[in-house]
């Protein structure tokens, strides 16, 4: 049945002031008009009245890990469970994903190419799960980050390969691993893995098939070559020196590059700071560290006045970091990055989906876009945190959970 959806505020995602008593009308899965609420149609229409809360665009979640468990042990499980196993384990996370208010994510890096049949699955009705993009294994090199759920490639044409591989198989993103991590014993995250040079055959290769292309960088080195080999999306973005007696070596005039380029960045804000409340083994100076990150927080800062464009992404799998953690991003891009409220949800709403192509479907609340929408109790433009409350979901006019009641 067509539905109209009233609410106390109305936030659209394009960073407009929340519009009081206003209602969205939608039919066949897909936004018809915004209105005033005192002026609707009077029948052929199921109205749901949320007089206290907000209504808003699904959130979009740009780097999840649908594979990996982000329970102590993840690292060996990631290494040893089968694939059966890591199917079920994506299953529950998309699951968890959608209830959480996640509309769209992104998968990039999943064990086997176990994320495609859960994808198809997803599609087909068979398990719930949100709009789902896909990247397939990460491509990496012998030894480096995240080897064990990816293709190792050591040469540009084996990295190009392993690029034309997941696009075969219906990835529309490539993701490739500029630097080490630390997920990965001894990949060493100062250090550049690929040259700039092959990741700029892998971006034009993607280009050509229709696809695009995200890069893993913590070195301040594999920041520069993805900015030279024209990257789409930075994720991490952490600066850091190859001198490992330093800790950063921020480059303004390479931020301004990314600007220029329309690099759009993950920041990854929110990861490291789950740890600080979930870990037993955190101290309290570890934890103060990631609560209050300085001097990244100065870069990230900086960035941001330049006009660096991040979106959402948490990182969904890594240590603590769990699938229905989304909340945390913009929370954290208000603490962190120094952005206004309206901007983290803009970030991580509109931003977030013209990062992935997506925002002709999904990302705002405008007239023929699908009906990918939240309720928050509340109003995050007054206080972010009240993303944590999402009490209902919809996904393409069809709603998931309602009044906090998972309905599928």
């Amino acid at each position: 049945m067509n539905k109209i959806i009233k609410g106390k505020y109305l936030i659209d995602g394009n960073g407009n002031k929340p519009k009081e008593n206003s209602a969205v009308i939608i039919e066949n899965g897909k936004i018809k008009d915004i209105t005033d609420a005192n002026n609707l149609p009077k029948e052929g229409y199921e109205i749901l009245d949320y007089p206290n809360a907000t209504i808003m665009p699904g959130l979009i979640e740009v780097h999840t890990h649908m594979h990996v468990s982000p329970e102590p042990g993840n690292y060996e499980a990631a290494l040893n469970d089968s694939d059966t196993v890591l199917a079920i384990r994506a299953t529950d996370a998309v699951r968890k994903t959608l209830m959480s208010g996640v509309t769209t994510m992104r998968d990039i890096g999943s064990k086997n190419h176990i994320a495609f049949p859960i994808r198809d699955a997803v599609n087909a009705g068979i398990i719930p799960g949100p709009r789902i993009l896909l990247a397939g294994q990460v491509i990496t090199t012998t030894a480096g980050h995240c080897n064990y759920f990816g293709t190792e490639a050591d040469t540009l044409d084996e990295a190009v390969t392993a690029a034309r591989a997941n696009i075969k198989l219906g990835a529309e993103w490539i993701k490739i691993m500029s630097t080490g991590g630390g997920f990965t014993p001894r990949s060493n995250m100062r250090a550049a893995q690929f040259p700039a040079e092959t990741l700029k055959a892998v971006v034009d290769d993607a280009i050509r098939l229709g696809g695009r292309v995200c890069s893993h960088a913590h070195g301040t080195i594999g920041v520069e070559n993805c900015v030279k080999a024209g990257m789409h999306n930075i994720i991490h973005c952490t600066w850091l020196a190859e001198d490992p007696d330093k800790m950063f070596d921020y480059k303004e005039n390479v931020a301004d590059q990314i600007v220029e380029k329309g690099i759009y960045v993950d920041a990854t804000v929110a990861t490291g700071y789950m740890r600080t409340f979930r870990d037993p083994d955190f101290n309290e100076e570890q934890a103060r560290m990631f609560r209050d990150p300085g001097e990244r927080a100065s870069i990230l800062q900086d960035m941001r006045k330049r006009g660096v464009k991040f979106v959402s992404g948490i990182d969904s799998g890594m240590l603590y970091v769990r699938f229905g953690d989304i909340a945390y991003t913009p929370e954290r891009m208000v603490d962190v990055i120094g952005m206004g409220n309206m901007e983290a949800i803009v970030a991580c709403t509109k931003t977030s989906a013209e990062c992935l192509d997506v925002d002709n479907e999904t990302g705002t609340i405008d007239k023929g876009k699908s009906a990918d929408i939240i309720i928050v109790d509340g109003n995050p433009n007054d206080d972010i945190k009240a993303l944590h409350n999402i009490s209902t979901v919809m996904l393409r006019g069809n709603i998931v959970k309602e009044d906090g009641k998972e309905l599928i």
